[in-house]
């Protein structure tokens, strides 16, 4: 071999050797770099070609689209995240408002889209989620379909395509001709035939027309999917399918089913489904509400049904200027607000100028109050709790404690903290009346309407902890840490008679006055607030960050989300 062959041979040799390493270190850079700093979704991405299918449907009650003949539907929910609890604004009042925050990934507190007519909005500071994602990948091609001159006027700025069709069909073949023809990176469909039935028949499954509405939808989207996956390229790219409702609608629903919570809001109840091919299944379940809570009990309603202990009895709950005591009930508001009407209370009379030296629970406005006054400030004083939801069991405590040589009142509501304020200086609050439940004689204050039961006076400043721990129990026994202290207790659940029994150690009676009845009962207790409930399952503002991750975008802090990225595990 020639040393010209040699050199050749080895030249080659060399730069092979350079290619391939080369090669090799750019394949790893990429495999690397692929993710992006936020990558949180399971998916992974073959070709690196996502793209997202976004059906939004109206007036879909996630439970009648469970029970509804939705064969498609049921059928994507393999490899999906999804729930059929769902929840849009409970606040909303328009339609308008829920589209908002399905395309914006904010609450209405930011967008302000409260009315169907966008009057006022702030959409130029929160905008839709097309003009995020354009911000920062311009390659990113939107379409968007719909029969809602309001959607498509207001909710498709930095769409590609956004066209106006005037029927959901014309909606659905719109979408399967974007699917056949073009190259857009998200599609977005919005469907109102399911409302329109709903506002006219009724939202729920027993008004056939409703429900085939939702069989309809259900079988646009068995086409869309078979366009979809009739795509030249289709094993090429990587789909994320998102359909949801955007609310639910209004429907009385049966007593036993309805805990009072959130989700017997049928207005608010939705479903989502994400769907991926390489997800793993994830259903999303109502989360715990609450302890259920059933007796019978009776309805404290204006001045004549109410309950009293006589004068000599009652003398074990009077509160002298030494006394420690928590006074613990629970109670079930009839009306939103309230303007002072007594709902328990020790005095003389519960008036206007506060006469009388006592104690007196309370409701004003939505909230309740402790309120006093003693024998040696001469003026009255009020330690203020927490707001009560109408229709709602919640519990109140009030407690006086010691601290060196002051006494301080305390409120809690449900377990949590609400105010304090000292009363060493009040004196004695002890009087030689009666104690009263419901309507406490006097002028200048309104009239309860409430049912309360499960009434717990302890001689003893219950510590904060226990409090919160048993504050939504239903009962009490000697598991209690503090059971020793307890002075009374009326669970008020009898049932019948005419007495509001005490099962505590000295058996002093409430006696029932006026055209009491004793009313069933079947509740949740003490359920967590709308907004702390709607954290457990997908909501309809949670939508724009689930597609804006999907494309590996990061979320801008700067963009002020509201919404959160479901995971499949």
């Amino acid at each position: 071999m020639s040393d010209m062959k040699k050199f050749q041979l080895l030249f080659l040799f060399l730069l092979g050797a350079i290619l391939t390493t080369t090669i090799i270190s750019c394949n790893k850079d990429f495999v690397r770099t692929l993710p992006g700093d936020k990558y949180q979704d399971t998916a992974t991405v073959k070709y690196g070609n996502r793209k997202v299918l976004y059906l939004i449907v109206d007036g879909a009650r996630g439970v009648s689209v469970q029970n509804a003949n939705t064969p498609v539907l049921h059928a994507l929910t393999k490899n999906s995240i999804y729930t059929w609890v769902g929840l849009s604004d409970p606040d909303a009042t328009a339609q308008a408002t829920n589209w908002a925050s399905m395309l914006t990934g904010v609450k209405k507190e930011k967008h302000f889209v409260l009315t169907n007519d966008f009057l006022n909005s702030n959409l130029q500071n929160y905008p839709v989620l097309f003009e995020r994602i354009k911000e920062i990948n311009t390659n990113v091609k939107v379409a968007s379909y719909t029969s809602s001159a309001a959607f498509k006027n207001n909710l498709t700025d930095g769409a590609d395509v956004s066209e106006l069709v005037t029927t959901d069909a014309e909606v659905k073949d719109a979408v399967i001709n974007n699917l056949k023809t073009d190259t857009a990176s998200l599609i977005v469909g919005q469907f109102g035939d399911v409302n329109a039935a709903g506002a006219q028949y009724g939202y729920d499954n027993s008004f056939a027309p409703y429900k085939k509405s939702i069989e309809d939808f259900d079988g646009y989207v068995g086409e869309i999917l078979t366009a979809l996956e009739g795509r030249e390229n289709y094993d090429n790219e990587e789909w994320l399918i998102v359909v949801a409702s955007s609310a639910g609608g209004k429907f009385t629903i049966p007593a036993n089913d309805n805990d009072n919570t959130v989700f017997s809001n049928t207005l608010a109840n939705t479903f989502t489904i994400y769907h991926n091919t390489k997800y793993k299944t994830r259903i999303i379940s109502k989360p715990f509400t609450g302890n259920r809570y059933l007796g019978k009990t009776v309805r404290l309603y204006g001045k004549d049904v109410r309950a009293e202990i006589d004068t000599v009895d009652a003398e074990l709950f009077n509160i002298d200027d030494t006394t420690r005591f928590t006074i613990e009930l629970k109670v079930k508001k009839n009306e939103d607000e309230f303007y002072y009407p007594s709902i328990l209370g020790k005095r003389r009379e519960w008036s206007g100028g506060h006469p009388s030296v006592g104690w007196v629970i309370y409701l004003e406005g939505k909230y309740w109050y402790f309120e006093w006054r003693g024998t040696k400030d001469g003026d009255y004083r009020q330690c203020r709790g927490g707001d009560l939801r109408k229709g709602i069991w919640e519990n109140v405590s009030v407690k006086c404690e010691k601290r060196g040589t002051q006494r301080f009142i305390r409120t809690y509501t449900n377990g949590v903290f609400n105010n304090e304020l000292e009363i060493t200086a009040s004196g004695s609050l002890s009087n030689h009346d009666k104690l009263k439940l419901g309507f406490l004689n006097g002028n200048g204050h309104g009239e309860p309407n409430v049912y309360v039961s499960d009434i717990r006076f302890f001689k003893f400043p219950v510590p904060d902890n226990v409090i919160a721990n048993y504050a939504c129990e239903t009962s009490i026994d000697e598991s209690h840490p503090d059971y020793n202290f307890l002075a009374a207790y009326w669970p008020a659940t009898d049932g019948q008679g005419s007495i509001i029994a005490d099962v505590g150690p000295q058996a002093r009676d409430f006696n029932l006055i006026g055209a009491y009845q004793w009313t069933d009962f079947n509740d949740i207790i003490c359920p967590p607030s709308a907004a702390a409930l709607a954290t457990f399952v997908p909501q309809t503002v949670d939508i724009p960050s689930q597609i804006i991750n999907w494309f590996k975008i990061s979320n801008q802090q700067r963009w002020g989300l509201d919404s959160r990225v479901w995971l499949d595990q």
